[in-house]
């Protein structure tokens, strides 16, 4: 394939026309010369927009490269590596900068050079995201570089090259795709030679242009694309089309989508007639579907009612309809695909046996569908699915992983596009788009993976729509193999494969997907909680690998409940209900029990869970901890009508998150569970539930720190009464806002974590004098485990006896202990006193064995299997 030179319109220059920007090479090869000299690039840039952002984007590869970008510390990574350089062979250190936060896994295709090595340049909070500095910026607007050094210094330009997969082959180069385009000052071609690079090495600074191509461009190695301001235009259906049929030949994981599946109860015929729609009862027929997620909002809607059905089915034109109904039924007739189901027009609203069969099959309704359009955006069904995008401006989804806030603007005035003519095809154009953008660089030897989430955090980038604060519509996207994301920004496509942007970018580990999930829900017993393998941990009451928890937070039902437990619901008794789809779709699939939110095959695990209102900060400046309160991320209370047992995350509404356990060391066993179903879904709400648990019980007595007190939680401790002493710990009251009563007990599930508890039952409180008071009312004690221990001292043949407390409990929180230091921590010290260095003349070569430290899934908790247990009822 050749081409000619770029078409020249107004504002380009004669070097620019002469790049073939879509073959650069690689920032860590040579070079590709465009101006002589800086100040040759400047006084073109006076006239060329192109030379304008090649000038800009040299400024800040300089100036980024010396810590700071966008006004804040960023991460850099370094990997020392054996560099092979004509016959000659020398160390040298890859340094390739990161963005503000940090990534949350490997960001390269490594090839064998080592292990990289992460360094902030910085401040940073506790979960790794730089923080704005105090001291000046540069200011890009005015072009501020040392005017001595470089005004005679050419300029160089090279391509972000990243890689879509990993390559066997060195030589092969199909893997990889161009995502921007970088320029620098330097002596030569020699990367080594850029301005403001140490000789040893390999500065990657990234691109700071980032570069598109029009849908139907030649150019297969950019895919980058520009989103569309309408997503009801032809180029948008195209796109849509383009991702469904991409999935079904490409993608094994997701599998075909089903020819023929049973429908759902009703449906619409949306062409019924050229302006109207039906719903149509099926009878047991089959076919394709398309399914509707949306925000029902507060305005009145058409609904199905006992007194509308039958005029339903007779027909209605669509101009009736609200507009994310008629926008759904527009896309659903672009696909050529003849029945859509609405939930609020196919279920019967003012039938309760009608509503509560249909939604227990909400499983199989989203399960089976072709596709769900989800119009994330809109607030009610009068908004529509196609937002409105006035302005070619918007942060994507890559500037967002790396923790910035700025726009991209690929049709503005920093940004220029040049149109190429194929020369075997006449009258074919392609055109290119360079626009500002920034992203991290890539090696030619271990390219960065394409993949949001390798080069950065995490994120959702669905999580803040409107439709995603509403509970119902949670395990619509989960259940749906397909959908289709009509966000504020862009159109997003997801399936069990993937999440694609429409601007060309692909999220990893988004973790919304019903094989994922199940995946999780059959992992083997030494795959729970805490890994053996979670490295160190040298911060006392923090297990090693806390930030990275076990599988079924990834993508598993634990990351279900977080997300779920965040979004809200209208009717507070719909909290199970609005789950049951997904919970029936497990247990149909895994023969697992499902006990109010808890499985059976994982019950400890689900049962170490604790409300979480406010973001929990940990600042370890100084070598001190400073435990803060965050931002808010949703209020805890308890619902009027009882909705599930105490020990149940469903039991309360406010965020939710589980604590990892020490599988291999766990010290309590479930011996029964039951709920009772408050209607006909097993998998919906319940009017009772009991558990029956064996493990050590300790009564909780208030702590009063004897220092500054530097964990999350209320300060409380527990008696050992042996040679083990009081254990500190933190207690997270389910209630946080209700003051803490006494007595309260500490359940423990593992070494060090445990379910604080109180009985139902009440009596009155016994004065000084042994009378009873009838003012002040506390709770029954429950039988401890130092209440065996003495018992079984005066009576040994006890020992193999079961003991079991006589009164139920309830749960009223969680716990984390931590056994007593060989040094009380807990001793009054100099509050402002700096941490000693280690004396090596004294103390000897300091060796791990010497500090204090946990690893794997090792604890820091006192308890032990060998404490006895006590049998207790939590209801």
């Amino acid at each position: 394939m050749t081409f000619t030179g770029a078409e020249t319109p107004p504002r380009i220059c004669s070097v620019c026309d002469k790049v073939l920007w879509f073959e650069l090479q690689p920032e860590d090869l040579q070079g590709t010369p465009h101006h002589a000299t800086r100040r040759a690039l400047e006084t073109s840039a006076k006239s060329c927009r192109t030379c304008s952002l090649v000038l800009r984007a040299a400024i800040a590869n300089y100036q980024n490269s010396r810590g700071q970008r966008n006004g804040k510390g960023y991460w850099r990574q370094f990997n020392a590596i054996q560099y092979h350089e004509h016959s000659s062979v020398r160390t040298v250190t890859y340094v390739k900068e990161l963005g503000a936060c940090m990534p949350a896994a490997s960001t390269d295709y490594n090839k064998g050079y080592g292990r990289a090595v992460l360094g902030a340049t910085g401040n940073i909070t506790s979960d790794g995201v730089h923080v704005d500095s105090d001291r000046e910026v540069p200011n890009l607007e005015v072009l501020a570089v040392d005017e001595d050094e470089t005004t005679d210094l050419p300029v160089w330009l090279y391509g972000n090259w990243w890689a879509e997969y990993d390559s066997n082959s060195p030589s092969d180069t199909s893997h990889l795709r161009l995502m921007g385009v970088g320029a620098r000052f330097g002596k030569t071609q020699s990367h080594f030679d850029a301005f403001n690079c140490s000789s040893d090495q390999v500065h990657l600074r990234g691109s700071y242009l980032g570069i598109c191509a029009s849908d139907d461009s030649l150019f297969s190695k950019i895919p980058g694309r520009l989103r569309e301001l309408s997503s009801e235009s032809d180029i948008a259906i195209n796109r849509l089309e383009k991702w469904l049929k991409e999935c079904a030949l490409n993608h094994p994981f997701c599998g075909p989508p089903q020819l023929n599946p049973v429908l759902p109860t009703r449906v619409i015929d949306v062409f019924a007639s050229d302006r109207g729609v039906a719903i149509f009862e099926v009878q047991g027929r089959r076919g394709r579907y398309v399914t509707l997620s949306h925000c029902w909002g507060t305005s009145s809607i058409l609904t199905a009612t006992k007194r509308s059905i039958e005029d339903l089915k007779e027909g209605i034109a669509v101009s009736f309809l609200p507009k994310t109904f008629q926008d759904a039924i527009k896309i659903t007739r672009r696909l050529g695909i003849k029945y859509l189901w609405i939930d609020c027009l196919c279920i019967i609203q003012d039938d309760p046996d009608d509503w509560e069969r249909e939604a227990s099959a909400m499983s199989h309704v989203y399960r089976n569908s072709y596709l769900t359009i989800s119009a994330s955006a809109s607030k009610d069904s009068y908004d529509g699915c196609f937002p409105k995008r006035e302005k070619d401006s918007y942060i994507s989804p890559a500037t967002i992983s790396l923790g910035y806030t700025t726009p991209r603007e690929a049709t503005g005035l920093r940004s220029h596009s040049l149109v190429y003519e194929h020369t075997s095809q006449v009258g074919r154009k392609n055109s290119i788009y360079l626009f500002e953008e920034w992203l991290p660089g890539s090696s030619f030897h271990f390219p960065q993976k394409m993949k949001i989430g390798s080069f950065c955090k995490r994120f959702d980038p669905i999580a803040d729509e409107p439709l995603s604060t509403r509970a119902w519509t949670l395990q619509e996207r989960l259940l749906s193999p397909r959908i289709i994301h009509y966000a504020r920004d862009q159109m997003y496509f997801e399936c069990e494969s993937c999440l694609k942007s429409e601007d060309g970018f692909t999220f990893d580990d988004i973790y919304f997907g019903m094989k994922r999930l199940l995946e999780t829900q059959r992992i083997p017993h030494n795959q729970h909680g805490l890994s053996p393998s979670g490295g160190l941990s040298f911060i006392v009451g923090q297990d090693a690998g806390d930030a990275y928890s076990g599988t079924r937070w990834q993508g598993g039902w634990l990351s279900l409940i977080k997300n779920y437990t965040v979004r809200n619901l209208t009717a507070s008794r719909d909290k199970l209900t609005a789950l049951a789809g997904v919970a029936r779709a497990v247990a149909e699939e895994t023969g697992d029990r499902y006990f109010a939110g808890l499985w059976g095959s994982h019950f400890m695990e689900d049962l170490c869970w604790r409300m979480y209102p406010y973001e929990e900060i940990n600042d370890r400046r100084n070598a001190r901890n400073t435990a803060m309160k965050g931002k808010l991320i949703g209020a805890v209370h308890k619902p009027a009508e009882y909705r599930a047992p105490s020990w149940s995350w469903a039991s309360l509404d406010g965020p939710v998150r589980h604590i990892p356990l020490s599988y291999s060391q766990l010290v309590s066993k479930v011996v029964e569970c039951s709920t009772v179903p408050a209607g006909k879904d097993p998998y919906g709400r319940v009017s009772s539930g009991k558990l029956d648990i064996q493990g050590p019980i300790y009564e909780i007595k208030p702590h009063e720190p004897k220092k500054r007190w530097d964990r999350h939680g209320i300060p409380v401790e527990i008696d050992l009464e042996d040679d083990r002493g009081a254990s500190i710990g933190a207690l997270h009251l389910d209630l946080p806002d209700e003051p803490i009563t006494y007595p309260c007990y500490a359940l423990f599930l593992d070494p060090s974590k445990a379910l604080i508890l109180q009985t139902s039952k009440i009596k009155p409180q016994r004065n000084e004098d042994g009378t009873e008071s009838v003012e002040s009312l506390a709770t029954k004690h429950i039988l401890t485990t130092c209440d065996v221990k003495r018992e079984i001292a005066r009576n040994p043949q006890m020992k193999s006896f079961t003991f079991q407390a006589i009164c139920d409990a309830v749960r009223i929180g969680v716990g984390v202990f931590v056994k007593a230091a060989k040094e009380n921590l807990d001793q009054p010290g100099e509050e402002d006193k700096d941490p000693e260095r280690w004396d090596e003349a004294k103390h000897g070569k300091l060796t791990l064995d010497k500090i204090l430290h946990v690893s794997g899934d090792e604890s820091w908790g006192p308890i032990t299997k060998d404490d006895p247990k006590v049998w207790v009822t939590i209801v």
